[in-house]
């Protein structure tokens, strides 16, 4: 019986952390896990960026291997967004989300991007990268990721014009 009790309360603890936690962060990212600075520009209109989260997920090109999601941007992101794609497109397409999305592989070097901005008119927000944008690491060591990214220009999709220039720095989580 001792034991039982023991455990209940060791639950009732955990129970109690866990959601002082969540009230705490009204269920958003933690920002102090995260932070990011610069600009997304879209069809001339500048956005600041200022949160950055970061997470583990498949390699993109090696689905035995670990790579990094990183997304900047201008809002902080509940879990549910940070976990769906779709999410932060319907976010997005309100108006509620500008945010770049860059994979970082193993090796910390970007293979692949996406953008969640309504400014981009008549098409689909652009994905893929360009090689020419120079990407600074400092960090990727599965525990933090931070470094730099920046259009080398801006480019040209469907007729609309968009660039980057972010710095970030956020804890990886698995």
């Amino acid at each position: 019986m001792i034991a039982f009790t023991r455990r209940t309360a060791l639950l009732l603890a955990a129970s109690s952390l866990l959601a002082t936690a969540l009230a705490a962060t009204d269920g958003h990212a933690d920002p102090a896990d995260g932070t990011a600075s610069g600009t997304l520009t879209v069809n001339g209109k500048v956005t600041p960026v200022a949160y950055a989260t970061a997470r583990q997920v498949p390699g993109f090109f090696d689905k035995s291997s670990m790579d990094t999601e990183v997304i900047v941007s201008d809002v902080p992101l509940d879990a549910q967004a940070l976990g769906d794609p779709f999410v932060r497109g319907d976010l997005a397409a309100a108006g509620k989300l500008h945010a770049f999305e860059i994979v970082i592989d193993a090796a910390g070097t970007p293979v692949s991007t996406a953008w969640r901005d309504n400014g981009f008119k008549g098409a689909p927000a652009p994905s893929g990268l360009s090689s020419a944008d120079p990407f600074v690491k400092s960090v990727l060591d599965g525990k933090v990721a931070a470094g730099s990214y920046k259009s080398a220009e801006p480019a040209e999709f469907f007729g609309n014009t968009y660039a980057f220039d972010v710095t970030f720095r956020a804890v990886v989580a698995p």
